[in-house]
């Protein structure tokens, strides 16, 4: 009975120290997975600390392209503006152009007709000196005629 009652206590003790062994283990184990966890969470929090950089600089950035496309749409729209004010001008300017022209020609029509209407009445008047003229010579020829026969009957 003391034999068996030492090779229990030989086998409890053996059990006692594997039991130490494996707990000892264990806790190397736990340690190491703790570790891991912790690393785990580090990296983890590294991620999210890049990843809100990220999304803060992409914010930053969709902001900047939306103040520069409000921008070039300011100046498109400044420009679409600017663009219509030169078409109004410009069909205005050639509205008065046209007017101008139209009066222009008006003109040189009226004052082509009054020089027609001067030439005329200028061709009248020469053709008018021209009878008369004719007249004076034939005139001045009976007189010159009736003169000679005058004189000739003088003598």
């Amino acid at each position: 009975l003391v034999a068996e009652r030492d090779a229990s206590a030989a086998k409890y003790s053996e059990l006692e120290t594997e039991k130490t062994s494996l707990k000892a283990e264990l806790q190397d184990r736990i340690k190491s997975l703790q570790l891991d966890v912790d690393t785990s969470r580090d990296n983890l929090t590294q991620m999210e600390t890049i990843l809100a950089n990220a999304e803060s600089q992409s914010a930053a950035l969709k902001a900047e392209m939306e103040r520069h496309i409000d921008g070039l749409k300011t100046e498109l729209d400044a420009s679409h503006a600017k663009s219509i004010d030169l078409e109004s001008s410009l069909a205005a300017e050639r509205e008065a152009s046209a007017a101008k022209y139209s009066e222009l020609e008006a003109e040189k029509t009226s004052i082509e007709a009054e020089l027609q209407d001067r030439i005329e009445s200028h061709n009248a008047e020469v053709e008018s000196m021209r009878e008369n003229l004719t007249n004076i010579e034939t005139k001045l020829a009976d007189a010159e005629s009736q003169s000679v026969a005058l004189k000739a009957e003088m003598e």
